[in-house]
């Protein structure tokens, strides 16, 4: 998974001397930008997402969602035939699924885990490389546990014969109006990942939220995405919020989107980006689609940089058109990667449910 994030700290308060009355700089002022800073902050961010367990339960996703295939939350057969596309419209179409049309409108399921799968416990079947119910205990009584094993780095696939690592709980918690799913991967009686999918809708309008934590021994990344769904005359319409903090690093990222024109191959993405941490504040605000797009950067509330999207790789321009040094242009790709990033950690986050 790849995730990558910011959060704003008050500057130190600076000291006037040579003789002079002390004067404290304004607090509520950003720190001062440090590409290198920035960079490392963004992969301490994604580097909570890059556990064992989490990775072993990555792997399995589709797996685990072939399982839950009679759920409410099964994924439709056009997802999963659909070829890999841009990470945008891998995830625009999964969330879109999660509230699937029933009847005039949007409807909210009323059941994630059909009542013949609760309280079993899923193990790999080597002979046949899928998931297969056991007899052992400890299954939720309201959910599904899959054991989880080592995973071979190149294939990204169970290591056989199976070691096991640890568990993933996918528990139903959902009322008669709103479909609500807890996933929690557990290693030796350490949470890593936890999280809550949370399903409504009511006519035209849905909302799908996604909030929990990941962990990896060291650093913890707390996490929303809230995904308001509108289908329209022109099509459906997904309007994202998203929030995601570092406590340990005081770093923050905030970012809204609009996923509009949503197709196989293509969507149409309005952004809105701000980052605040201990080396500076940063916000990318523009729109692209499958032909490009642009993105005005800003840091410290100056315009710093120009993002050309074209088919290739994203051209970074200073302001005025000079040049960046190498270090500010790594921490740009850093940011675009990070938000793509998200997209992809999050799409896998729902895979199992999905």
């Amino acid at each position: 998974m790849h995730v990558t994030h910011y959060a704003r700290r008050s500057a130190v308060a600076a000291l006037l001397t040579l003789g002079l009355a002390g004067c404290a700089k304004d607090s509520s002022a950003p720190a001062p930008f440090d590409p290198q800073g920035t960079a490392a902050d963004m992969a301490a961010a994604h580097d909570a997402f890059a556990s064992g367990p989490s990775a072993s339960f990555a792997a399995v996703g589709t797996d685990i969602s072939a399982v839950l295939g009679g759920s409410a939350l099964a994924q439709s057969p056009a997802l999963l035939l659909s070829p890999r596309s841009k990470a945008t419209v891998t995830y625009a179409r999964r969330i879109a699924s999660l509230v699937p049309k029933s009847g005039p409108g949007l409807q909210a399921s009323l059941a994630a885990i059909p009542a013949e799968l609760a309280g079993v416990t899923y193990v790999w079947d080597e002979s046949a490389d899928v998931y297969v119910a056991s007899d052992l205990t400890g299954a939720p009584a309201t959910g599904v546990r899959f054991l989880l094993y080592a995973v071979d780095p190149v294939l990204l696939r169970p290591v056989e014969p199976v070691v096991e690592t640890g568990y993933v709980d996918i528990i139903d918690q959902s009322t008669a109006s709103l479909t609500d799913v807890r996933v929690r991967v557990v290693q030796a009686n350490v949470t890593y990942l936890e999280y809550d999918v949370v399903a409504s809708a009511t006519g035209s309008n849905g909302l799908v939220t996604v909030s929990g934590y990941a962990y990896n021994g060291s650093v913890r990344a707390n996490f929303t995405l809230k995904n308001s769904i509108t289908d329209g005359s022109s099509g459906l319409v997904l309007s994202l919020d998203y929030k995601l903090t570092v406590p340990a690093r005081t770093l923050a990222i905030d970012w809204t989107a609009t996923f509009a024109n949503i197709s196989d191959t293509d969507v149409a993405v309005t952004l809105d980006l701000a980052i605040s941490g201990p080396n500076g504040d940063l916000r990318l605000v523009g729109t692209y689609a499958a032909t490009g797009g642009t993105f005005t950067v800003k840091v410290n509330g100056d315009t710093f940089a120009t993002v050309t999207i074209t088919s290739g790789d994203p051209v970074i321009t200073g302001a005025g058109g000079s040049p960046l040094t190498l270090d500010e242009q790594d921490a740009m790709q850093a940011v675009l990667d990070s938000y793509e990033g998200s997209l992809d950690a999050f799409a896998e986050l729902l895979m199992p449910i999905s």
